[in-house]
């Protein structure tokens, strides 16, 4: 169920994450192992040494080099063996002796990889963050892992109309549930709408922070393909916003692997972490308590079995824009 996923961009790692040791790690199936080099700037390639197999990411970074801990052959950045430390001095290294590489970049806090065709992996594809790492932004991040497909988590994050019943402490508003009609913006790499929402509950910091009831707060929901969530909430005060960017990394047809990032421009004060911290993995809690007992496969494989609504637009957006990826390849 991988075929057309291949060629995108995905963001596998917290940037400060990656330091002096090699990392490895699964995306669609396959297993990939990050490092920095001596300059500092981070490489990815097929977590599998040519000699036997083994995993470079047990191994250790030496100079500009990979290590494989089994017999110490050494890999540069281009995924070349320039040492094999069995061999006499002056043996010819075999031109075999070699792993894969992938396109490489570090942006907005991640550093992403790009798994398919070289030749398709434009920076350019990147999907924005444009408010990381500005002035007046605090950051918080961190991960989960979910027993899902990665389209089921994606969609827990388009939803329009799941808050009241599954968000319960923020949106108690079970009784007064119903969802504007939504307009839908889709491209061919994201699907977006913008809506109005009844207010959060204050409850936590908000109660400090927002000091009067308001008719509504607005969101803005996106997915950028195949596996981004972008959720920017305006709290309509005083121009306090918070945002949660998160990649679902497709670990497996069955397994995610949630890296997010959110931040906020109020109380950027390192004493406010704890309680953004804390809301976001209660979000998170809650939904995995739901989307674990959704069927296991890809929502888009699926779609008939689904009886989709008026509120449910942006969801159906997102994914006949995952079909039509697939259906351009092979079929998934």
């Amino acid at each position: 169920m991988t075929t057309g996923l291949e060629n995108f961009w995905y963001a596998v790692e917290h940037s400060q994450t990656l330091q002096t040791e090699p990392i490895s790690l699964r995306l669609l199936n396959q297993r990939y192992v990050l490092f920095r080099d001596q300059s500092g700037t981070a490489h990815a390639l097929i977590d599998s040494c040519a000699h036997r197999g083994a995993s470079l990411g047990k191994g250790w970074v030496e100079g500009d080099c990979i290590r494989c801990p089994y017999h110490g052959w050494s890999y540069n950045s281009q995924g070349r063996c320039v040492r094999i430390p069995a061999d006499a001095e002056g043996t010819t290294i075999p031109a075999k002796a070699q792993v894969g590489v992938l396109p490489t970049q570090e942006r907005n806090g991640f550093i992403w990889i790009f798994p398919g065709a070289s030749n398709q992996a434009d920076p350019n594809l990147i999907p924005p963050f444009p408010e990381f790492g500005q002035p007046g932004w605090r950051t918080v991040q961190g991960e989960y892992r979910w027993d899902a497909n990665f389209s089921r988590v994606v969609e827990a994050g388009l939803d329009t109309s799941h808050a009241p019943f599954v968000h319960r402490p923020f949106f108690p508003n079970r009784d007064d549930a119903s969802v504007h009609p939504l307009e839908i913006t889709a491209t061919d790499f994201s699907v977006s709408t913008h809506q109005q929402v009844k207010p959060p509950k204050r409850l936590g910091l908000l109660k400090y922070i927002i000091k009067k009831d308001r008719k509504h707060s607005s969101s803005t929901l996106t997915s950028y393909l195949p596996c981004i969530n972008r959720i920017a909430i305006d709290f309509n005060w005083r121009g306090y916003q918070y945002i949660y960017f998160a990649s679902n990394i497709p670990i497996s047809e069955t397994e995610t692997l949630t890296k997010w990032i959110g931040i906020r421009n109020f109380l950027p004060q390192a004493w406010a972490d704890k309680n953004s911290i804390k809301n976001t993995v209660e979000t998170y809690e809650e939904d995995k308590a739901i989307v674990e007992t959704q069927p296991r496969t890809p929502s888009w494989v699926t779609q008939g079995a689904d009886l989709l609504l008026a509120s449910d637009q942006l969801i159906l957006a997102y994914r006949k824009a995952l079909a039509k990826i697939c259906q351009q390849q092979e079929s998934c």
